[in-house]
C-alpha cells in the first residue's frame, strides 16, 4: 500500500510542478488557467488513490494510470499519444535516422516475421547472406511464432554496436532451418527507395519516409541523376506517410529557391508563428518537375507537395492527399526519455496561407473537452469544415502565378489520376501473400532467369495451380451480407422459406468468382512479374517492373515531355506576360 501512496504523491508533485512553470509567464487569464490545471490534477490524484485503495477488486496501479492518460489524450486528436520505451525507440529511429541492428526490413507473412526485401547493402544481414523471403522463426532461441512485428523488430535491434543476436531462418527450398549469428552494427535508415530513370533524361526519385537524413539522401539522389544527364525530375511521394517537419523542409529545400517560404506553423498563441524558408538555391534550377501523391501521402509529404504547388515550382499529379496539417511536440517525462507524450501544439500552413488539415480530426462530439472560443484552433477548424461542405464555398487561396488552390482538406493535384482498381480476388491474393510466395518458388526453379524475362501462359496457369494447391478461397463483395441474411433467417426460424433464394445467390457468387479470376489475368501477370523481378534482381528491378502499368507515372512523363502543357498547367506564360 505504501508504494501506491508514494506513486500518487510523485504523480501529483510532477504535474503541479509542471503547471507551476507557466504561472506568471502570461496574462491573468493564463494564470487562472494554470491554477485550474493544478486543482484538477490534485482531483485526478485523489480519484486515482480512492479507486486503487478501495475498489472491490485489486487494481493494477501501472495499467490504471495509463488508462487514465490514454483516456485524456483520446479526447483530443489521434496524434496526441503517450509513448513508452517501444514507441520511443521508433521515434528515436525517426529523429536520429539510424539505430543499432542487423539491417533488414521485415513484415508479417504466413504468420511469421519475414524479410520483406533484400537487406540493406553492407549490413550484417546482407554480409551473412540473408535473403528476401526468409522467415525468422526464432531470435536468441525464442520462437517468434505469434510475435507482433514490433516485438520481433525490437529483439533484432540493440542498444550497443557489436552486440550479438542469433536468429534461425526458414528458407524456401531448404529442409532444415538455417542459423545465423549476427553482430549488430549502426544502420542508417534509407528513405530513398529508388533513384533512376523512367525515360531517357527523366529522373525518378521515390521517397518512402521523412526520417532524419531524408533531405541529404534526396540531395545526393538528385545530384547523381544530374550527373547522368537528367533534364526533368519526378518525385514520387505516393504512400509516404510523412515524418519530421524540419526534414520536410530540408527535402523541399532541394527544389525551392533560397529565401522562399516553404511552410509556416501557428500554435494556439498569436506569437507562436514560425516560418521555414529555403536556405539555399534550388539544386535543379528551373528544371521541369512533377510530384506524385495519393491518399496515403500525409504530413511531411503534403508540406513538400504543397510548397511546390503553391510556388508553381512543379506539377502535382495523382489523387487528393491525406490531409494532416498538425504539428506534434514530444515532451519527455523522465530523464532517460523512455516515457514521453507527443502533443499536437500547432498547425502548419502552405506558402499561400492555406491550411490542409481535415477538420474532422478533432473530437467535436457532445461533451468535447475543447473550448470553442472565437480565437481557438478548434473553432477555426469547425468553420473550415462548414466551408468545405460545398466546394464552391471552400476557402480559396492563390499560388505565386495566381492559380486557385483550396484549403480545408488535403492537397488536390493539378492532374488527377489513380492507379488501377483491384477486385476482391486480387486483394485477397495479395493479402494472403500468394504473389510473394509464388515469386519465391518461381525464382528457386529458374536460377538463370534473364532480366528481360516474360511470363508465358503456362506460367500464369502454374500460378493458378499453385493457388489451388494452397486451397485458396475468398468471399466476393456482398457475400458476407448474404451470410448475415441467412444467419438472421435461421435465428428467426424462417430460413426454409429463403433457402432456395439463398442457395441460388450462392451459386451466382461462384460465377462472380470465376469472372473475377478471369478478369484478373492482366493484373496477375503484372503482380507476378513485379514480385519475381524483385526477388531475382533486387529492389530497383521491383520498382522498374511497375513503370509500364503505372498510369500516374506515365501521365507525369507525358507532361514533362510537353513544355507547352507543363507551362499551361502552372500558368507560367501568364506570369511572364505580367
Amino acid at each position: 500500500m505504501k508504494h501506491r501512496h508514494l506513486y500518487i504523491a510523485a504523480l501529483v508533485v510532477f504535474f503541479t510542478s509542471f503547471s507551476g512553470l507557466f504561472v506568471g509567464l502570461r496574462s491573468d487569464s493564463a494564470r487562472d488557467l494554470y491554477y485550474k490545471v493544478k486543482q484538477n490534477v490534485m482531483l485526478f490524484g485523489q480519484v486515482y488513490q480512492a479507486i486503487t485503495d478501495r475498489y472491490v477488486e485489486e487494481v493494477d496501479p501501472e495499467k490504471f494510470i495509463r488508462a487514465g492518460i490514454h483516456g485524456m489524450l483520446d479526447e483530443l486528436d489521434p496524434y496526441s499519444v503517450y509513448l513508452e520505451k517501444e514507441s520511443s525507440d521508433e521515434l528515436r529511429i525517426m529523429t536520429e535516422g539510424k539505430y543499432y541492428g542487423v539491417g533488414m526490413r521485415i513484415v508479417i507473412r504466413n504468420g511469421w516475421a519475414t524479410v520483406a526485401e533484400p537487406p540493406f547493402p553492407n549490413s550484417p544481414a546482407a554480409r551473412a547472406g540473408i535473403r528476401e523471403g526468409d522467415q525468422i522463426i526464432s531470435v536468441d532461441g525464442q520462437s517468434t511464432k505469434g510475435f507482433s512485428l514490433s516485438e520481433t523488430a525490437n529483439k533484432l535491434r540493440g542498444r550497443e554496436k557489436g552486440s550479438a543476436v542469433t536468429i534461425q531462418i526458414k528458407r524456401y527450398g531448404e529442409e532444415k532451418p538455417l542459423e545465423f549469428r549476427l553482430l549488430r552494427d549502426e544502420i542508417e535508415v534509407t528513405d530513398v527507395h529508388y533513384t533512376g530513370f523512367v525515360r531517357p533524361n527523366i529522373g525518378l526519385i521515390k521517397l518512402d519516409r521523412f526520417n532524419r537524413s531524408a533531405g541529404q539522401q534526396v540531395r545526393e539522389a538528385v545530384q547523381s541523376l544530374k550527373d547522368q544527364g537528367m533534364t526533368a525530375l519526378i518525385l514520387d511521394l505516393r504512400g509516404n506517410p510523412g515524418g519530421l517537419l524540419d526534414v520536410a523542409v530540408s527535402v523541399a529545400d532541394n527544389f525551392i529557391d533560397k529565401g522562399e517560404l516553404i511552410v509556416y506553423t501557428q500554435g494556439r498563441w498569436e506569437n507562436t508563428r514560425q516560418e521555414y524558408r529555403a536556405s539555399r538555391e534550388s539544386l535543379i534550377g528551373d528544371m521541369p518537375m512533377a510530384v506524385l501523391v495519393d491518399g496515403y501521402s500525409a504530413s511531411a509529404s503534403e508540406i513538400v507537395a504543397g510548397a511546390i504547388q503553391d510556388l508553381d515550382r512543379g506539377v502535382v499529379l495523382g489523387s487528393e492527399t491525406f490531409g494532416k496539417g498538425l504539428v506534434q511536440t514530444v515532451v519527455p517525462l523522465d530523464r532517460r526519455g523512455e516515457r514521453q507524450v507527443k502533443i499536437t501544439t500547432a498547425q502548419y500552413y502552405m506558402p499561400s496561407g492555406r491550411l490542409i488539415q481535415r477538420p474532422e480530426v478533432f473530437n467535436r462530439g457532445p461533451g468535447s473537452v475543447l473550448v470553442n472560443s472565437s480565437d481557438s484552433v478548434a473553432q477555426k477548424t469547425k468553420e473550415s469544415k462548414q466551408q468545405k461542405e460545398n466546394e464552391k464555398d471552400a476557402p480559396k487561396y492563390f499560388t505565386q502565378n495566381g492559380r486557385t488552390v483550396y484549403g480545408g482538406g488535403g492537397i488536390k493535384p493539378d492532374i488527377e489520376s489513380s492507379s488501377f482498381r483491384m477486385n476482391r480476388y486480387e486483394i485477397e491474393l495479395m493479402r494472403r501473400s500468394m504473389f510473394f510466395n509464388y515469386g519465391l518458388e518461381y525464382v528457386d526453379k529458374h536460377p538463370n532467369l534473364a532480366k528481360d524475362f516474360a511470363l508465358s501462359e503456362e506460367d500464369i496457369e502454374s500460378f493458378f495451380q499453385f493457388v489451388d494447391n494452397k486451397e485458396f478461397d475468398y468471399k466476393p463483395e456482398g457475400f458476407q451480407e448474404l451470410e448475415e441474411i441467412a444467419k438472421i433467417a435461421q435465428e428467426e426460424n424462417y430460413y426454409d422459406e429463403l433457402a432456395p433464394s439463398i442457395d441460388a445467390m450462392k451459386e451466382k457468387f461462384e460465377i462472380v468468382k470465376q469472372k473475377e479470376r478471369k478478369a484478373s489475368q492482366d493484373h496477375i501477370r503484372f503482380f507476378l512479374k513485379r514480385e519475381i523481378a524483385g526477388k531475382a534482381f533486387g529492389r530497383d528491378a521491383y520498382t522498374e517492373a511497375m513503370f509500364a502499368s503505372d498510369s500516374t507515372l506515365i501521365k507525369a512523363v507525358n507532361v514533362l515531355q510537353s513544355p507547352d502543357e507543363y507551362n499551361k498547367i502552372l500558368g507560367t506564360k501568364l506570369a511572364t506576360s505580367e
